[in-house]
């Protein structure tokens, strides 16, 4: 069986995510090393997993995650865009 481990740093965090081989009772064949082998929640209920020894838990502080979720500034639909490189265009042909 297949499936995700984590390589974890000193403060608990995701350093690397590898597809462990294991046997039928669960144990891991491959690769050998320290990682983590306990899944992460799904859907995945954190900004920034952080493991703790024996859970996952939230390790992103308040800051970030109000940096990661406040609204994203309204940008120009792809047709705005085209538009606009296109009337560039036409103006920089019909200056020359």
């Amino acid at each position: 069986m297949l499936k995700q481990i984590y390589e974890i740093d000193d403060d608990g965090f995701i350093v690397e995510i590898f597809v462990g081989e294991f046997d039928d009772e669960g144990n891991l064949i491959s690769p050998l090393g320290e990682f983590i082998t306990t899944d992460l929640p799904q859907p995945l209920l954190f900004y920034k997993p952080k493991w703790t020894g024996t859970e996952w838990i939230e390790g992103a502080t308040q800051e970030e995650i109000d940096e990661i979720t406040k609204p994203k500034p309204n940008l120009p639909s792809i047709e705005e865009r085209i538009e606009s490189l296109e009337n560039t265009i036409l103006f920089l042909l019909g200056g020359m």
